[in-house]
């Protein structure tokens, strides 16, 4: 007995050592296992979708242009509510998860509404000047999840469509099967249904930025507790450019072609940051790599458009686990360009947008003299926010009323959201046009409750008349960002029966 204890703790001593050596190769050979797996497709049933919303979907289709720029829609992962692809699947996204069914039913309502798909390379060339297919939507989806190549993929086979995936290419083939495998976009590329961009490398996270603070390690300076001070200037530059580096080697390595678009994650594109010099510094080296970058958050709407093609940055329409079909038919619709001809903007309440952004569900405050609730003295509203984008050569006809001696302002605000915003301010006995919230033209009216006003808008200047008096005139930017829509606001300080607009309408300047 005493002989054969050294010889079995010898061989115990082997195979542990084996085991060590083996170790690193085995879970090498796993992760690469997980890299090269393709999951199964799954083919799911056409969803029915109800005739009348079908001919409601074709009836809109009928009002809306023929041509516009195209919509930017993002989605992020397609799976059934009950398939939870893995325990270590990141958490607090389930709200963005979209059944294929619905998805079925979405693709099925864009395209009864005249929408087609278009890929990444198609929507570059627009941003570049080019043309694009009549009404055309652009499908983004974020992150790179497992369920595009085992849902969506199908999906768009079957309607014929295309989309974009923006990857996070530090997590391709890891969570699996949450996030994609380097095969399964291998397939997606070569089924020339799918294109592939950017969405870092490593920084779709959230970190310590300050004591007590979390946020985005794309647009802010790490806080390194260690220290107890904040990451250097110089060590973020270093750390972004380390990360895009390493994206873009991703990219080649896998044969894919150069990414031109980014989507930012989480939408934090550092416009409210507390970190401005990070954030300065983020913008300038997406905008040195990228065509231009998405978000799905901005502080004014920047649709697809000119103005938002010349500041790289476009916002998307977002889709949710609760988007109905119909929901999203109305928000792409809400997007698309329309010229600048509407002879009764206040017979179509749903093109207006309070200073909130929000759907306005009541225009009297405007039209009728009386502020809303929550707003005892103001009153604003935004017609098509975002259809408007590209508008410029119009003119606006507005008849006001109800205006005082002892008080009351109703101004008309004309390429809203560009750089060449004018607001043109009436009162009881006064004109005044504004830039900047400065004064740089003004002119005494004749006292009176009611004013005609004409508002031209040109690429370059924009001039007022009022009650067909002489022209007010002031010159502004010109170019791509120099375009923009209508806004009205009534204010009286007063509290009482305010001012109001008795008409508007907009017309095209020839």
């Amino acid at each position: 007995m005493s002989r054969l204890w050294p010889r079995a703790l010898n061989g115990l001593l082997s195979l542990v050592t084996l085991l060590v050596v083996a170790a690193p190769f085995g879970v090498s050979w796993y992760l690469d296992d997980l890299r090269r797996h393709v999951s199964g497709q799954h083919d799911t049933p056409v969803t029915r979708v109800d005739p009348a919303d079908l001919r409601r979907f074709t009836e809109t289709a009928g009002r809306l242009p023929a041509r516009a720029a195209p919509v930017v829609v993002a989605y992020h992962d397609i799976r059934p509510h009950g398939d939870d692809p893995a325990a270590t699947e990141p958490t607090g996204r389930e709200h963005y998860v979209v059944t294929p069914e619905a998805f079925d039913a979405q693709l099925t309502a864009l395209r009864t509404a005249g929408y087609r798909t278009i890929s990444s390379a198609q929507y570059v060339d627009y941003l570049r000047g080019g043309e694009v297919p009549a009404r055309s939507v652009y499908l983004t989806f974020d992150d790179g999840t497992r369920g595009l190549w085992s849902y969506a993929d199908p999906i768009l086979k079957r309607h014929r469509m295309v989309a974009a995936s923006y990857l996070i290419t530090g997590q391709v083939g890891t969570h699996r099967p949450y996030y994609l495998s380097w095969a399964e976009i291998d397939r997606m590329r070569r089924s020339g249904r799918w294109d592939f961009q950017a969405h870092t490398h490593d920084l779709h996270t959230r970190v310590q930025t300050a004591p007590g603070r979390l946020g985005s390690p794309l647009t802010h300076r790490r806080w390194e507790p260690a220290t107890g001070a904040q990451e250097s200037l110089a060590g973020y530059r270093q750390r972004l450019t380390a990360d895009f580096d390493a994206m873009f080697a991703a990219f080649t390595a896998h044969e894919l072609p150069r990414p031109q678009l980014f989507a930012y994650p989480f939408s934090e594109i550092g416009d409210a940051t507390t970190d401005p010099e990070a954030a300065a510094f983020s913008r300038d080296l997406i905008a040195a790599r990228f065509v231009a970058a998405l978000t799905n958050k901005s502080l004014a709407p920047q649709p697809s458009s000119r103005r938002s093609a010349a500041d790289g940055q476009v916002e998307r329409t977002e889709v949710y686990a609760r988007t109905t079909a119909a929901e999203l038919v109305s928000a792409v619709v809400e997007r698309t360009a329309v010229p600048a001809v509407l002879p009764d903007p206040f017979a179509r309440p749903w093109d207006w947008r309070d200073q909130h952004g929000e759907p306005m569900t009541e225009l009297s405050p405007l039209t009728a003299g009386r502020f809303p609730a929550d707003s005892p003295r103001r009153a604003y509203g935004t017609l098509l926010a975002y259809a408007s984008a590209d508008w410029t050569g119009y003119t606006v006809d507005a008849t006001l009323r109800g205006l005082r001696a002892d008080g009351g302002t109703v101004t008309l605000l004309v390429g809203v959201n560009g750089d060449a915003t004018v607001s043109v301010r009436v009162t009881h006995g006064r004109v005044a046009l504004l830039r900047a919230g400065r004064v740089v033209a003004e002119a005494a009216l004749d006292p009176a409750a009611t004013h005609r006003v004409t508002v031209t808008v040109r690429d370059g200047e924009v001039a007022a008349r009022v009650d067909g008096g002489p022209d007010l005139r002031v010159v502004t930017p010109t170019g791509p960002g120099a375009t923009g829509g209508l806004a009205v606001a009534v204010d009286d300080a007063e509290g009482r029966p305010h001012p109001s607009v008795a008409a508007l309408a907009v017309t095209t300047t020839g």
